[in-house]
């Protein structure tokens, strides 16, 4: 898509920036419609949502000067001056630094960024990108005795960034006569700054008082100790910044970059509200033709810069010729995850059936109903979905969950869920002790089998055990059924809620739980017209679809429901 200024009124908010100010800060309107072309596939924009937020020209500029005061150290650029890329500034200087407030306990403007997840294809300048933002924290974020550190997970790694850093520091007019290049670190004698490369947690055993660091290419973390060790070591800091950069990974779930990338998305698509957090990922949407150049600038916003054209026409041509190359190709030139399952439901699709359920209305209409149940500790679901009366609408959902009281606050911040809030918001019910009472659920199941004219009661038999011969004792009439978790199982329920979604006829009320289930789920086919959700391995991962799957579940009744005689007509 194209933008020009003309038109800009119509996605101008969108930007993560006020479009007055881009103004303010010398860009022209060809230079942000430019940017627009090249966002990213997903980015956040909560920074406004912190109290007091605001943004200031002045602190998005300073920022600026300070990384355009350095010049290129490599290839056909290398001894010029470093000049950010248009998107490079929109999308990435001016957010992290332009966001800001002001705290009057310290009487200090403070930046309302603190984290931030750059994701991007390889050969974009991410180095060159990182060091600059790494010697603006040093010697130009008024930041007394501030320690920046470059994070990775080895040595020569970190050393990359250390080492653009240093022939940096020491070509800059501005910056040579402030700083001491030294072997390991540079030294900023007036403030007592440090900056260095940390590549193993031995390292960080006398504890770091961290104001800033680079994680370089997360995906390539096998531990969590490193980044741990930084992130409990801004506690002293004022306003620290994490920058994390990194190509995609190979879609290993529980990774740390797995972790941090899944946070993102939930903060773009509004899941999550973080105005701390900020991030952007570019990369070819999934459906797109990997050998387009439509796709690679998509994927690529530096394209024709960095990498060049010829450089993706070369690894395309590469992938084209050998198979075995196109996942890699994906990977490291799209930033495409490379999973064997597929996500599944769409936020728009799934956003645009929210509509409004009151369930206080549903007294004695047709319900099938479906019940998901944890082992021991986690996320328990119990779905309606019950016969509507809104004029062009099937069904209505209705949504309840339960946990553990005393695995609610370990599990939100395992799953960086606001699973409190929502307990407090009546949306999740707290149950006592740690593991779930499967009794409560049973009470509510029951009880709502008596106010609805409940159909059919789905079930996973893995969990279910005796609790299923209590309801169908006390639910005569209702019938009690095994569903199978396996293509020809599910395949029944998925397909009809692909197709109530997709045609507008099923309403779920927004629910946040089921909205959250839905937007992680994911889905295998087999070569058969099957389909089935996958439930994440949840020792790995940190997603979960039990709302979905006993969504599934009671469809699956629906769809098997008798149909009705239509009435002969009068003679």
């Amino acid at each position: 898509m194209t933008c020009s200024t003309d038109s800009l009124g119509l996605w101008k908010q969108a930007l993560p920036v006020p479009y007055a100010s881009l103004i303010e800060l010398g860009m022209t309107g060809d230079e942000i419609a430019d940017s627009w072309d090249r966002r990213p596939l997903h980015w956040t924009q909560h920074a406004e949502e912190q109290e007091g937020a605001y943004f200031s020209v002045e602190h998005a500029a300073r920022a600026l000067r300070a990384i355009e005061s350095f010049k290129h150290t490599k290839g056909r650029w290398g001894g010029t001056a470093l000049r950010l890329q248009t998107w490079q500034k929109v999308w990435v200087i001016f957010p992290i630094f332009g966001w800001v407030y002001d705290d009057p306990e310290i009487n200090r403007t403070l930046r309302v960024v603190r984290s931030v997840w750059v994701e991007i294809p390889r050969k974009a300048g991410k180095s060159t990108l990182s060091s600059g933002i790494a010697l603006t924290l040093l010697l130009a974020d008024r930041e007394m005795g501030a320690e920046v550190y470059a994070a990775a997970a080895s040595l020569e790694q970190a050393g990359r960034v250390a080492e653009d850093c240093k022939r940096m520091a020491q070509t800059s007019k501005a910056v040579r006569g402030r700083v001491e290049v030294l072997r390991s670190v540079i030294r900023v004698p007036r403030t007592g700054g440090i900056f260095r490369p940390l590549s193993k947690i031995a390292e960080t055993a006398h504890g770091l008082n961290v104001s800033g660091a680079i994680v370089d290419e997360v995906h390539v973390h096998k531990s969590r100790d490193l980044i741990d060790a930084i992130e409990t070591g801004t506690g002293a800091r004022d306003q620290p910044l994490i920058v994390y950069i990194t190509t995609a990974d190979e879609g290993t779930e529980g990774s740390i970059y797995d972790e941090k990338h899944t946070y993102t998305l939930r903060c773009a698509e509004r899941v999550v509200s973080d105005p701390g957090h900020y991030g952007v990922v570019w990369a070819a949407p999934a459906d797109a033709d990997p050998f387009s150049e439509e796709t690679w600038k998509r994927a690529n916003p530096g394209l024709g810069v960095s990498p060049s054209l010829a450089y993706l026409r070369r690894e395309a041509n590469k992938a084209r010729a050998t198979p075995s190359y196109l996942p890699t190709f994906l990977r490291l030139s799209l930033n495409r995850r490379m999973r064997a399952a597929s996500r599944w439901l769409d936020q728009p699709l799934w956003d645009a059936n929210a509509g409004t359920v009151d369930d206080k209305r549903f007294r004695y209409r047709r319900a099938w109903g479906g019940v998901d149940l944890s082992a021991v500790s986690d996320l328990s679901a119990w779905q309606l979905v019950v016969e509507s009366r809104q004029p062009g609408v099937e069904l209505e959902i209705i949504s309840r969950f339960w946990l553990p009281e005393e695995r609610v606050d370990e599990l939100a911040a395992q799953l960086n869920m606001p699973l409190r809030q929502w307990a407090t918001d009546g949306l999740l019910t707290l149950t006592e002790g740690d593991a779930i009472d499967y009794d409560a659920i049973e009470k509510q199941i029951i009880a709502d089998c008596r106010r609805l004219d409940v159909q059919r009661i789905s079930y996973d038999r893995m969990f279910a055990g005796q609790m299923v011969q209590r309801i169908e004792a006390k639910t005569r009439g209702v019938e009690v059924v095994p569903v199978a978790q396996t293509y020809l199982g599910m395949s029944p329920g998925s397909k009809e809620l692909e197709r109530l979604l997709r045609e507008g006829r099923i309403k779920h009320g927004g629910h946040p739980i089921l909205r959250w289930n839905a937007l992680c789920c994911e889905v295998y086919r087999d070569g058969n017209d099957n389909m089935r959700p996958v439930k994440p391995d949840r020792g790995k991962s940190a997603s979960r679809i039990d709302g979905v799957a006993a969504t599934v579940m009671a469809l699956d009744g629906y769809v098997r429901r008798p149909v009705r005689k239509a009435r002969a007509a009068s003679a």
